[in-house]
């Protein structure tokens, strides 16, 4: 889906297998409802009639079968799997391009609720102060709550130039805040590579942001490149990425693992009616002469857990961050033929989607790390200071001599600003000194007290050292790994 570029995508399925043969579901057991003197089809249409004829709201016909298709849905509370119409389908197949149209966020599903992780640099949401953790709750004043995730994207997604309102719970803050934002495109590289010097090494470095179309031809190049370059071991940044399209997850594994008796991770699903398992293979005669390490975080989901656990359990690999999110179900996109619409000529113009959980995926060891994540071998977390956010008053004053959970994170944000001060959240005289400094610094009103003016330097200042990659804790960890 595009305009919302969010975690937990979609572990799409398309080609690319090795080995199949069918399979038993041991821990799936189904059983047939047996219906005494119910005819289904015939009660639904009496239902179906008596709510168009006589039902005081008189509903459309159009409504009413989408409520029931997504009510047979709900039903599953699986969060993945979806009905698409054929412009949810666009918007959605866009976003496993190199650009989408959106508000420039990445976004976690957790126990049923909606979290901002990422806010992606010169985007609408950035520009309008939405900000890592802020919890989603509201879409152009209606309440998500109970809504199928992938139809809260749709609700935030649309054309470039128009506008959302999204309502989000802050820590700190008592009310809903609402943010409007207009819509625009967002580069969303799937694949960005540098690489830095350190004890005389030189480290390779390639970020993949998502699994999608272009990704492993991408990831390719950047390897290529790094190559040239001498690399004396690389890095690969999973971090945030939320999954994607196995056939790029597949390629890319073929980077580095070997052709041997084990497979790097191994599917396990309903393909067209069957029970099939896959196993995908490594093609390598021989590892690459250099280190590579998998960094991850707990927004790392899908096929980014595919690659690290292939990375760690298949090639031996360290991986190193935090436990990934644990999302071990696949899914798969299907065209509703009764939905496909023909031009006069009799080409294809469009059709309605189905997104559907068909199985699961299995790590090289047979390990199923749905709802448990991906273990790294280093477990490095960022610091308090990496988790401060940027805190927004609009015309409100933090007054001095208060306790308040925004002035414990503006207090984190002083101390990278030379300052030292306390960080319990009590705007103490230190703390007043210190926000009187950057006011007389900056030409501001000199209160002692914070107000907008004043944050928007506290909020630079953080901004700049989190851009810092001498700061980014998870990344130096990697980098020193390369030394030890």
């Amino acid at each position: 889906m595009v305009g919302l570029f969010f975690a937990l995508t979609i572990f799409g399925l398309s080609g690319c297998t090795n080995t199949v043969t069918e399979i038993e579901y041991v821990d799936r057991e189904v059983e047939v409802p047996v219906y005494v003197n119910v005819d289904i089809p015939d009660t639904f249409n009496e239902v179906l009639g008596e709510l168009i004829e006589n039902h005081y709201s008189a509903p459309m016909i159009d409504e009413l079968w989408e409520g029931a298709l997504n009510g047979m849905i709900d039903t599953l509370d699986d969060p993945f799997t979806s009905y698409f119409d054929y412009e949810e389908y666009a918007q959605y197949n866009q976003s496993f391009g190199e650009s989408y149209v959106g508000i420039g966020v990445s976004v976690q599903f957790s126990n049923g609720n909606i979290i901002v992780q990422e806010v992606k640099s010169n985007s609408p949401a950035l520009s309008s102060g939405m900000q890592v953790n802020d919890l989603i709750v509201e879409v152009d004043g209606e309440s998500i709550t109970d809504i199928n995730f992938y139809e809260v994207i749709n609700k935030i997604i649309g054309d470039a130039g128009t506008d959302v309102t999204v309502g989000v719970i802050r820590s700190g803050f008592n009310e809903v805040i609402q943010i409007t934002m207009t819509r625009a495109k967002i580069d969303n590289p799937s694949v960005v590579s540098n690489y830095y010097y350190d004890n005389g090494q030189l480290i390779g470095y390639i970020k993949v942001n998502t699994f999608g179309d272009e990704t492993a031809a991408n990831f390719a190049s950047a390897i290529t490149g790094l190559e040239v370059a001498g690399i004396d071991g690389l890095i690969i940044d999973l971090r945030n990425n939320g999954g994607g399209h196995v056939t790029a997850v597949y390629y890319m594994l073929q980077e580095f693992l070997l052709d041997n008796d084990k497979q790097m991770f191994v599917t396990e699903g309903l393909y067209n009616g069957s029970l099939e398992r896959i196993e995908y293979f490594g093609i390598r005669s021989a590892k690459k002469d250099y280190e590579i390490i998998t960094l991850v975080n707990e927004g790392s989901a899908s096929a980014s857990e595919v690659f690290a656990s292939a990375m760690q359990e298949h090639g031996g690999y360290p991986v190193i961050g935090t436990v990934t999110y644990g999302k071990g179900t696949m899914q798969q996109t299907k065209v509703l033929e009764t939905t496909i619409v023909l031009d006069e000529n009799g080409d294809f113009l469009s059709a309605d989607r189905l997104h559907i959980t068909i199985g699961k995926w299995k790590t090289a060891d047979e390990n199923w790390v749905h709802g448990i994540g991906v273990t790294p071998d280093v477990l490095v977390d960022r610091s308090d200071t990496e988790k401060a956010f940027k805190t927004f008053i609009g015309d409100e004053t933090i007054m001095y001599d208060v306790v308040d959970m925004r002035v414990a994170n503006i207090q984190l944000i002083l101390n990278t600003m030379g300052y030292s001060v306390r960080t319990d959240g009590y705007f103490d005289v230190v703390t007043k000194d210190a926000i009187l400094d950057i006011q007389n610094e900056n030409g501001l009103t000199e209160t002692g007290n914070i107000d907008s003016d004043t944050l928007v330097v506290i909020n630079n200042a953080l901004g700049d050292y989190l851009n810092d990659d001498a700061n980014d804790s998870m990344l130096q960890a990697s980098i020193d790994y390369f030394s030890e």
